[in-house]
């Protein structure tokens, strides 16, 4: 991915996922809870980007606009299901390298009801723009995979509370996160991203921190007990645990999967 980071402004929507069989080896089914958008994009446009961007933007968090541009359908699975990417199966190939701006807007609304939107109902919304305008068919399935827990190491936590007066603030880079007012639960879900499984917090930590991490690109994905990472910085579970007094212990658990079941390249507006 090189040295840069793709920033994301992210608004999301959804309609009601169907539930199907997967066959063998899918450890239980499960049914997302209905949420039931107030409104609806009633003008939608998309048309394919073709800039070579490294940069994204979705922006549906507030007004009567929905404004999406330069992501791939996998982006916006990804803002719509409230998931990381490696939570998504089943995706055709076009749908992680094709781009496309994406605008609608509101127009059976009262500004009152625009204002009262929660983020689960936008997410329902773009649900439906991508149901409508992508052909898209999903359902979930939790299966057994690997992923990590995070806990508190012998020693105790080195996290610093947060000095910060303002609202939760940072920035996830590869190979760094600086973050302000930070839940351990922020955590985890920070060190997901980088890490491509899921972490579940274990900490039983409830305060608010301040945090500075620094790790090698190459030793992300090393094993949780691998110190030997030629690179200036350690790699991320030495990091974790030296800097912030917290462990990340490799375990086998359910994880809920998004299946794609249909996707189409959108047609002409």
């Amino acid at each position: 991915m090189g040295a840069w980071m793709r920033q994301l402004i992210v608004f999301v929507v959804g309609s009601v996922l169907s539930v199907a069989s997967l066959g063998a080896g899918v450890a239980q089914q499960t049914t997302p809870s209905p949420v039931a958008p107030s409104l609806k994009y009633d003008v939608v446009t998309v048309k394919e980007n073709k800039t070579g961007s490294n940069m994204t933007m979705l922006g549906y968090v507030s007004g009567d606009v929905l404004k999406i541009e330069n992501a791939t359908l996998m982006t916006m699975l990804s803002a719509a299901f409230d998931r990381h990417d490696y939570l998504i199966e089943g995706v055709p190939k076009w749908a992680t390298s094709e781009h496309f701006d994406v605008q609608g807007k509101i127009l059976d609304g009262t500004p009152e009801q625009i204002k009262t939107i929660t983020m689960e109902q936008r997410r329902a919304m773009l649900r439906i723009v991508l149901a409508d305008r992508f052909g898209l068919k999903v359902h979930l399935q939790t299966r057994d995979k690997p992923e990590y827990e995070l806990v508190v190491a012998k020693g105790g936590s080195k996290l610093k509370a947060s000095t910060e007066t303002q609202p939760r603030s940072g920035m996830l880079n590869w190979d760094s996160l600086d973050a302000t007012q930070i839940s351990s639960e922020d955590l985890a879900k920070d060190l997901a991203m980088r890490l491509e499984k899921p972490v579940v917090n274990k900490t039983g930590l409830a305060g608010r921190y301040d945090v500075k991490l620094r790790w090698s690109v190459e030793g992300k994905n090393a094993g949780a007990e691998d110190t030997n990472i030629e690179d200036s910085a350690p790699s991320i579970f030495t990091a974790v645990k030296e800097t912030l007094g917290l462990e990340l212990r490799p375990i086998h658990g359910p994880v809920e999967v998004l299946i794609v079941e249909s996707a189409n390249l959108p047609g002409a507006n």
